[in-house]
């Protein structure tokens, strides 16, 4: 049901799903009031969906992370950390776009997503949280102009984007103890 939810939010936003649709989609009679069994409202069944959809992604996220190869060269290392955030991003692709559609209408929703995306930053960031921060606005810029173009972003292909950001990211903090791991990706 909540699946069902999801899709319809995802497709046509908050204001353009119906309860009656869901229903349709999960085989209740449509138009009985059915789901209102389930869930007192529109805006309950939106927050359940939501919260099924972000703990079902991070869920993904953190079994995926735990999959990355382990290995001594901070380059590799690196390009699989920014391979699998890239995969993260797309990942939350409905959620991005009801978020974008509805995030302003319905506030909960751009929390509940932020929530699970957020990651700890500490009072002053030292640089290699900085170039975190860039790495993954990076990722998500890539993946969004991407999106938008039907074809890897200008064609420059995924590989060369993370060999390049892997690159240029390296390059400001060679030094750091744990180059070879964003600090995002330690503190979790």
């Amino acid at each position: 049901m909540l699946e069902a939810a999801m899709d319809v939010f995802a497709e046509v936003g908050f204001t353009g799903a119906t309860i009656s649709e869901v229903e349709r989609r999960v085989g209740l009679a449509v138009g009985t009031g059915s789901l209102y069994r389930h869930f007192p409202s529109k805006e309950a069944l939106l927050t359940a969906a939501v919260d099924r959809e972000v703990g079902r992604l991070r869920a993904e996220m953190a079994e995926r992370r735990a999959a990355i190869p382990p290995s001594t060269d901070a380059v590799e290392r690196r390009l699989h950390v920014y391979e699998q955030l890239l995969a993260d991003i797309r990942r939350f692709d409905r959620l991005f776009r009801l978020m974008l559609n509805e995030g302003d209408r319905v506030p909960e929703l751009r929390a509940a997503i932020w929530t699970a995306l957020q990651r700890p930053v500490l009072a002053e960031p030292r640089d290699e949280d900085v170039v975190d921060a860039i790495a993954v606005a990076a990722l998500g810029g890539y993946h969004l102009f991407s999106t938008m173009q039907g074809h890897p972003f200008n064609g420059v292909g995924q590989e060369q984007f993370l060999r390049t950001l892997v690159d240029l990211t390296r390059q400001r903090v060679p030094d750091a103890p744990h180059a070879a791991v964003p600090a995002a990706e330690r503190a979790e």
